[in-house]
């Protein structure tokens, strides 16, 4: 999730007020990181199972830093993936990722802001052992203001920008659908579908594309073909609704539910913002609240990821991961 302060306040002010599960009060396994793991994928092609997470520092006088961690589930080891071949002066900040398979090739495809200089990107890796090797870097003056991509084993592209003008406070506080959804064919970029308001998390399987919208509350369902997706279906209503990963043939979906407490947990790492995350099953339509945490433990989770047996959540700011067993 992209994070604007004023937008946040003035959202929470005109926001409803939602109720918090409490049944649910999670009980973690705390594993640390590089701080800001607003995403984080798992890699089960290499030989070696990891979770793959987008690490950058987001508060104000934090350190620079901007990382892909690697996270061993069996060794519980957390490193750093050394990155090569980059161009010169490039500033790295990621945030939303994807991992695909393209022919024999593991990619990992990057949102990445350089905010110095007003530059946007998709950033694409060939994914080594311990490495990441530089591809190539994707702008287009359609990619306005990414947030989440997802990659399909051809080697397009689908990047979900979460307003139209790059820094809008005005659009996802008025709910104003101007946000569009931009498809990449390895050559252009073009719009695959439009008129959203803070579109968020992004993915797909089989044919079918499902995204989720911040500020509209909701996950949706598409039909895919051509670059262009049709045939739009509310498969869920969730308040605060960030980045999409599968389990199984379901959706696990992480949610803002208090955006007041968003803000001050911005500010101040002492102040708790709650975490919750829903599985939702596309078929029946049915959501499910499978985690819940009032920030004690994980504030302000933003993704969640189901391995093993357990259930791994991460937060847009704090240096730390959860993990817990399903």
């Amino acid at each position: 999730m992209r994070i604007y302060p004023v937008l946040f306040l003035l959202s929470a002010l005109f926001s409803s007020c939602v109720t918090l599960p409490k049944s649910l009060q999670s009980k973690d396994e705390i594993i640390p990181t590089g701080p800001g793991p607003e995403d984080m994928v798992m890699d089960t092609f290499s030989a070696k199972h990891r979770l793959l997470i987008s690490c950058n520092a987001r508060r104000k006088g934090e350190a620079h830093y901007g990382e892909i961690n690697a996270y061993d589930p069996e060794t519980g080891a957390v490193k750093i993936l050394k990155r090569s071949r980059e161009p010169e002066g490039i500033v790295f900040n990621p945030h939303g990722i994807d991992l695909v398979l393209v022919k024999d090739s593991l990619i990992l495809l990057v949102v990445n802001h350089e905010h110095a200089i007003k530059v946007n990107s998709i950033l694409r890796y060939l994914v080594a052992d311990d490495e990441l090797i530089f591809l190539n870097k994707i702008t287009n003056p359609l990619i306005t203001s990414p947030n989440a991509v997802t990659g399909f084993a051809d080697g397009t592209i689908l990047i979900s920008n979460d307003t139209k003008k790059a820094g809008s406070i005005w659009e996802p506080l008025l709910k104003w659908k101007r946000a569009q959804i931009i498809f990449w064919n390895g050559d252009f970029c073009s719009v695959a579908s439009q008129k959203y308001c803070y579109s968020n998390g992004i993915t797909q399987r089989d044919g079918k594309v499902y995204l989720a919208s911040t500020r509209q509350n909701k996950v949706w369902q598409f039909d895919f073909a051509d670059g262009k997706m049709t045939n739009r279906e509310v498969i869920a209503k969730v308040h605060g609704a960030d980045n999409l990963r599968f389990v199984g043939n379901d959706l696990l979906v992480a949610c803002h539910l208090r955006f007041i407490d968003f803000l001050k947990h911005l500010k101040d790492s002492t102040h708790y913002s709650p975490t919750t995350v829903y599985r939702i099953y596309p078929k029946t339509r049915k959501v499910q609240t499978v985690y819940f945490d009032n920030g004690a433990q994980l504030s302000a989770g933003s993704t969640a990821v189901s391995y093993g047996g357990y259930l791994y959540v991460c937060g847009v700011f704090d240096a730390k991961i959860a993990r817990k067993k399903e």
